[in-house]
């Protein structure tokens, strides 16, 4: 059996750094790290700051809707990490990218880019901009199916990522705030806008094929799909496996964030191992392998 590879999670590796900062990413190249995930939000200035959310004060000193601002303007502001303010100034995709071509054995540098502003074309354009010079060891995933279409359109060669959160997602578990889909939990007890979710047709199996097929047809079918790990077990016990699936189809599943703080999660992610899940995205790669206890690449 392939023993999956270890994705880093907001370039957290187990150590003391705020997530998705430049120190962070660089204390996991130097580490070795096979595969780095960070998120990135478009800027006014046409770079992208290295930020999860959409508002500065959820992560920063700052306030402020992150896209209002130029690169210059979001360096100003600094990572707050474990409630405590840092003197790391927020990071930015270009400078990520000269830290990327010191390391031309690394392999992957996943961008994770958030729809808080319409990405458009313009948007998408500068994102190839930025990432030209080390685009053969960048994929670029999003939510945004949208976005995902026209970056394949724009760039053939640019390998990719589709998440379908927006799509189907559980039916408990955090509460949303009303903003973001999928709105409804629908008669299987997923949550799902999707007309095929408002009354029970027949099995649950049968209900999932149908939705999985309906996603596949929303993006290209050469990327990499990234599901929340707990969604993936919820469709094995519903009769569903959504790794099968999509392996029969030629794609790789990564399983999203599976660490050793809770056994439940060391289990799950031991089962998705059993079920051939190609990669998971962890905040403590080394730990989990060793928990995992495998040869695990990361």
């Amino acid at each position: 059996m392939t023993q999956p590879l270890l994705i880093h999670h907001a370039a957290n590796r187990g150590h003391d750094r705020p997530s998705n900062s430049l120190s962070s990413l660089r204390a996991c190249l130097k580490a070795g790290a096979r595969a780095v995930e960070v998120d990135i939000t478009p800027l006014a200035d046409g770079d992208f700051a290295l930020l999860h959310d959409e508002q500065l004060d959820r992560a920063t000193d700052s306030t402020g809707h992150v896209s209002a601002f130029t690169g210059g303007q979001v360096r100003q502001a600094h990572y707050v990490h474990r409630g405590h303010l840092t003197d790391e100034p927020v990071g930015l995709l270009s400078l990520a990218v000269p830290l990327i071509r010191n390391y031309p054995h690394f392999q992957e540098l996943q961008l994770d880019l958030k729809p808080h502003v319409p990405l458009t074309e313009a948007v998408l354009i500068n994102l190839l901009q930025v990432i030209e010079p080390v685009q053969r060891q960048i994929r670029v995933t999003s939510v945004a199916d949208w976005a995902v279409r026209r970056l394949r359109a724009l760039d053939k060669g640019l390998a990719l990522g589709f998440d379908p959160l927006l799509y189907l997602d559980l039916g408990t578990g955090k509460k949303r705030d009303g903003t973001v889909p999928p709105f409804r939990v629908g008669a299987y007890g997923y949550r799902d806008d999707h007309p095929l979710s408002a009354r029970c047709w027949g099995p649950p199996s049968d209900y999932l094929v149908a939705r999985a097929e309906a996603l596949m047809a929303q993006v290209p079918d050469d990327l990499i799909w990234y599901i929340r790990a707990p969604l993936l077990a919820r469709a094995l016990d519903d009769g569903f496996d959504w790794i099968a699936y999509l392996h029969a189809r030629g794609i790789q599943v990564d399983a999203w964030t599976l660490d050793t703080d809770r056994p439940d999660r060391v289990a799950l992610a031991r089962r998705l191992v059993a079920a051939g899940i190609d990669r998971i995205t962890t905040n403590d790669a080394p730990r989990l392998a060793k928990a995992l206890g495998g040869a695990l690449e990361f």
